[in-house]
């Protein structure tokens, strides 16, 4: 599911690393293994909307706020309503073992937004706690 980058930073070093999500139509289900009642601790915590070289500043509250297929006003080649769909980038921290984890997560239900909203709290919370 993830695949190793290696900046020339490293310079080998194996105390570090840096994972992309190959496919992000799995962004929702890894956030979900790596966090399964969605709450963060100072040792695994999650940024979210971060952009950058893998997607959108799209916002969870932005995601939600988009229309789905049946209410889209985008249309296909064969005029079908298409949905829009951005993408939530994600950061996955691992400051123990100096790892990021980074891609994007795709939801489309209530639950799924609920979960993201509330793993950013829980990440927002346990961030704050690190070095006290």
């Amino acid at each position: 599911m993830w695949q190793k980058v290696k900046p020339d930073f490293f310079n080998g070093s194996i105390h570090c690393s840096v994972n992309r999500l190959v496919n992000n139509d799995n962004g929702l289900i890894v956030l979900r293994q790596l966090f399964p009642d969605g709450q963060a601790d100072q040792l695994n915590f999650v940024l979210f909307s971060t952009s950058g070289v893998h997607g959108s500043y799209t916002s969870i509250e932005d995601e939600e706020a988009l229309p789905d297929a049946e209410n889209s006003d985008e249309y296909d080649a064969d005029g079908n309503e298409v949905e829009v769909r951005y993408g939530v980038t994600f950061l996955v921290v691992h400051p123990r073992e100096v790892a990021l984890r980074y891609g994007v997560a795709f939801p489309k239900t209530p639950d799924d937004f609920e979960f993201l909203k509330r793993l950013r709290k829980s990440s927002s919370e346990a961030i704050q706690l690190i070095g006290y």
